[in-house]
């Protein structure tokens, strides 16, 4: 595999809207940025070739309007979880809350449009979010209850809270963070039926079920 990902400086993206976040006031992670993960270093996606995020062919700061400082670029990545040695799809077929939820099920090989994401940045790749194949931005479905609290899924319009995550690596394996909650990109692997293999990001360390790769396009 081609390195995708390189150790550097996380430098966080300010955000403009924090609506998202009302709901987690009583949250211990909502009060402030979680601080550095104990063992792990701060990574970055590489952005080489990146272009401007745009929208219905214009060049966006955003989605729906201003929703981060400067600039964003995006770059095409398929993303792999190591645990699962499958790619994440994004499950355009899926009904109801589970619409566009993504889940580690494509074998390498059997790629295709559902698995490909923009990464996209203002701070050169430390601090991202992702479009979706959908067009949507990956959000962190923090208001659902149950099992699926924290689904990932294809659904947001601008770069909020439960949509952005930093970068972070430990002996080439690298993992997405809420950079707000502190937890992580992880595959349930333990999840049966349509949910097997899903998304969340509510993984409260770094282990097996976090480890991704980025495959660039």
């Amino acid at each position: 595999m081609a390195t995708a990902v390189a150790a550097l400086v996380v430098t966080p993206i300010a955000l403009a809207r924090a609506g998202e976040g009302d709901g987690d006031a009583g949250h211990p992670s909502a009060r402030g940025s979680a601080g550095p993960p104990p063992g792990l270093a701060p990574g970055h996606i590489d952005m080489t070739g990146a272009t401007p995020l745009t929208r219905d062919g214009e060049q966006q700061l955003g989605f729906e309007g201003v929703s981060v400082p400067g600039l964003a670029s995006c770059r095409d990545y398929k993303i792999l979880n190591l645990a699962a040695n499958r790619y994440i799809a994004e499950e355009q077929g899926f009904g109801g809350a589970s619409h566009n939820m993504l889940r580690a099920r494509t074998a390498p090989g059997s790629t295709g449009t559902w698995e490909i994401f923009k990464i996209c940045s203002d701070d050169g790749g430390h601090t991202v979010f992702l479009q979706a194949p959908s067009g949507y931005l990956v959000t962190a479905e923090y208001g659902y209850t149950g099992k699926n609290f924290g689904m990932l899924r294809g659904r947001g319009e601008w770069a909020d809270v439960w949509e952005m995550f930093d970068v972070w690596t430990d002996a080439g394996k690298y993992y997405l963070r809420n950079a707000q909650r502190g937890t992580y990109f992880t595959c349930r692997l333990d999840y049966t039926g349509q949910y097997y293999e899903e998304m969340k990001a509510t993984g409260a360390a770094p282990g097996s079920w976090e480890a991704l790769w980025f495959d660039p396009l």
